[in-house]
């Protein structure tokens, strides 16, 4: 049986793509991995006249539990600063049965966020079991009440999208 050849088949180590890419990893920890595109470095350059690798990188994390999200009105948020070279992090000490969305951006020199990308939701799961009979995946509020069910029902949750995700060309 003849062997392969390795050599030649490395990976790149980026792909030029805008893309911020969320997931869950138990009730407490997500983990989110980006990469911003030499088109979009060069853009935050010219913009902020300085070097994409001196500006502050940051994940702004949102708990978006329950609201449609238009970017400003999730429950509460938390900046979290990441090295400059890294572009993966594990975000831990969480809410459990929570909706989380994450934007990766810099900051100004006036400590301002701008956020660059955004990921899509996802909710971490219970750490603890569903009481019996409970539903295991909640209800919206609207389809709950007896007798009126509305024509349209607004999104919720996992239904929201964002022009900021990578799929969305």
């Amino acid at each position: 049986m003849r062997s392969i050849p390795t050599s030649g088949f490395e990976l790149p180590d980026r792909y030029e793509k805008d893309l911020l890419h969320l997931m869950v990893r138990d009730a407490h920890t997500l983990f989110v991995y980006w990469e911003v595109g030499n088109r979009k470095r060069w853009l935050c350059s010219q913009h902020f006249e300085c070097d994409w690798g001196v500006l502050p990188k940051v994940l702004r994390v949102y708990d978006v539990t329950g609201v449609y999200f238009n970017g400003n009105n999730a429950h509460r948020h938390f900046d979290i600063e990441t090295t400059p070279e890294a572009d993966r992090w594990y975000i831990h000490g969480l809410s459990a049965d929570t909706v989380w969305t994450v934007d990766f951006g810099v900051y100004t020199i006036r400590r301002q966020f701008v956020p660059l990308l955004r990921s899509g939701a996802v909710r971490t799961p219970r750490d603890s079991t569903a009481p019996w009979g409970a539903p295991l995946q909640p209800t919206v509020p609207e389809a709950r009440e007896p007798g009126k069910t509305p024509a349209r029902i607004q999104p919720y949750d996992f239904e929201n999208f964002s022009a900021y995700h990578s799929w969305m060309k």
